[in-house]
């Protein structure tokens, strides 16, 4: 199996589950908060609207977005982040020369995944702890929803480098 193969199956399976997957936890989570919002999407938030946010939910609802998160919140981390790191590394290996110290740039995107997991934990904690309000890990949580968000800007950044770098040098060749 080549590595565009292997771009191509991860991309289709991101198109999926950003078509699919979210779209349907979203709506759910929606109708389970009264449209309160989801902890994830956010970019930030302070002790007290995490938990009014987890507070607007059902039991129900906090048990489907525990759920949620075990399962299509720990796979598609997995996707995005080998995606990108994939298709950045494949374009950064012609953009860069070989013995370059750019081709580690990279692995930083798996900073993102670790980022979101230490993320997902925290809000699986603060949901199975509800109605207990563990200040710690709400205001850890919103520290990691911040900087995966802050991390996935710069993987996007290093990927458009790398095509920028790559159209240049190509456009150089040319003349």
């Amino acid at each position: 199996m080549s590595i565009w193969q292997v771009i191509t199956g991860l991309f289709i399976v991101l198109l999926i589950i950003e078509a699919v997957v979210l779209p349907y936890g979203s709506s759910k989570l929606n109708v389970y908060s009264g449209s309160a919002g989801i902890l994830d999407l956010r970019l930030s938030y302070s002790v007290d609207k995490a938990y009014a946010i987890i507070g607007a939910y059902s039991d129900a609802g906090r048990t489907f977005y525990v759920t949620f998160t075990l399962t299509a919140d720990f796979i598609y981390p997995i996707v995005y982040s080998s995606f990108f790191a994939l298709l950045t590394t494949v374009i950064y290996r012609r953009a860069f020369a070989p013995q370059s110290w750019a081709h580690q740039l990279p692995l930083l995107i798996y900073i993102t995944l670790l980022l979101d997991y230490l993320e997902n934990a925290c809000i699986v904690t603060m949901l199975t702890q509800y109605p207990d309000q563990i200040t710690f890990i709400a205001k850890a949580s919103s520290l990691f929803t911040t900087l995966k968000w802050m991390m996935a800007a710069i993987s996007v950044l290093l990927l458009l480098l790398g095509v920028v770098i790559l159209i240049v040098k190509r456009l150089r060749k040319t003349h």
